[in-house]
């Protein structure tokens, strides 16, 4: 009976985000549960950096920044602008 009840509300789930308005309604409501989760797949590929991860979960190209003694991966955060609040960055000391 559980296991009805469970693949009915994925069923449900999965339906509602077949359509485009429903589909942003949830997106919306599940956005504070999800926001800690890409930020967190953020900094783990900025750690382990390679050219396949080339965009963060938000869809923008991360960039390299570069010092006389450091360098480091930056992403410009959730809400896609630089210099705000929300940017992530790693840096790394230059082995040399």
């Amino acid at each position: 009976m559980v296991g009805k009840l469970i693949l009915l509300l994925v069923l449900g789930f999965v339906t509602a985000l077949y359509f485009p308005d429903s589909r942003q309604v949830i997106v919306d409501k599940a956005m504070p549960v999800l926001q800690p989760m890409l930020i967190w797949n953020a900094e783990r590929e900025m750690e382990n950096f390679t050219a396949d991860a080339a965009t963060d979960p938000w869809g923008t190209t991360y960039s390299y920044q570069a010092w006389a003694d450091s360098f480091a991966i930056r992403s410009d955060g959730p809400d896609g602008d630089r210099g705000s609040v929300d940017d992530l960055r790693v840096a790394w000391q230059r082995p040399w």
